[in-house]
């Protein structure tokens, strides 16, 4: 009965505290690294904000080689808008009419035209790992003649302004090429799946996503549609980068406030041992 009744006494509290506090302290020490890497999933929105000039010299995109491209508000075949975000449109809307002008080669020469959109520049380094849902919205009333024909493509790259790799083309789509037009006469929800593969994007670089045509028939004309709640042509991400660098900061504010409790209360303990031992 002696031993039960100890047994149900309370423990004193500068005994138990510390070792409370403490243990806290290694839980969340542990599960510090996997609090930056589980952001949910998300959705980008492609808005048009502002458009931005782009140069770039040739490079590869596929089985296609590209002679180079210079985008601009001006430019007829190359196009790249800001910012890319998780807002979903909610009025208005933007029809960008494209004609596929830049040279490209492969197993034939052909032509093609594109849409881009980038994000925000992101705030630190960060990596992304998974698949890409891109949608977008594109139609196109071109005459294609006689041994003519097109296909549409995706993709996603990181597009760092500042960088001495200004494009890095991570993953792309084409669709089957084929005589005739691609594109259906009236707006059509286009989608296409590209991988991330722990691709690391630095601070201060954006996603790019973009879509466009690609043809034997210069000249080829088509519009893509976006930042319209009819026309939601988006990107759905593995994460949102953005809501790393906010977990980050709140888990190392919880480790700093347990370890603080923890020193407060061992030193409770030992101003209450020293008063005992007098």
């Amino acid at each position: 009965m002696r031993f039960l009744v100890l047994l149900m006494r309370p423990w004193p509290k500068f005994r138990v505290q510390p070792v409370l506090a403490l243990t806290l302290l290694v839980v969340v020490l542990t599960l510090l690294p996997t609090l930056t890497v589980h952001a949910q999933p998300t959705t980008f929105y492609f808005h048009d904000k502002s458009e931005l000039s782009f140069s770039y010299p040739q490079f590869q995109v596929g089985n296609f080689q590209v002679s180079g491209i210079q985008a601009g508000p001006s430019s007829l075949s190359a196009r790249i808008f800001s910012a890319a975000n998780s807002t979903p449109p909610t009025t208005g809307g933007t029809a960008v009419s494209m004609s596929a002008q830049i040279a490209i080669s492969g197993q034939e020469s052909g032509y093609a035209a594109f849409v881009a959109w980038v994000t925000d520049p992101f705030p630190a380094t960060l990596t992304l790992n998974g698949n890409v849902t891109m949608h977008v919205w594109m139609s196109s009333n071109a005459s294609v003649g006689f041994m003519q024909g097109s296909e549409y493509f995706m993709g996603v790259a990181d597009y760092s302004p500042s960088g001495s790799g200004s494009f890095q083309l991570i993953d792309d789509y084409q669709s089957n090429a084929g005589f005739g037009n691609a594109l259906s006469r009236t707006p059509t929800e286009y989608v296409a799946t590209l991988v991330i593969n722990l691709h690391q994007f630095g601070q201060g670089d954006m996603i790019m996503f973009f879509a466009g045509v690609g043809t034997n028939a210069q000249g080829y004309t088509f519009t893509v549609y976006f930042d319209n709640p009819e026309w939601e042509s988006r990107a759905d991400v593995p994460a949102d980068p953005t809501l790393a660098i906010p977990e980050f900061q709140n888990a190392l504010l919880i480790t700093t406030s347990t370890l603080l409790l923890a020193i407060i209360q061992i030193k409770s303990v030992s101003k209450k041992s020293l008063a005992y031992g007098k």
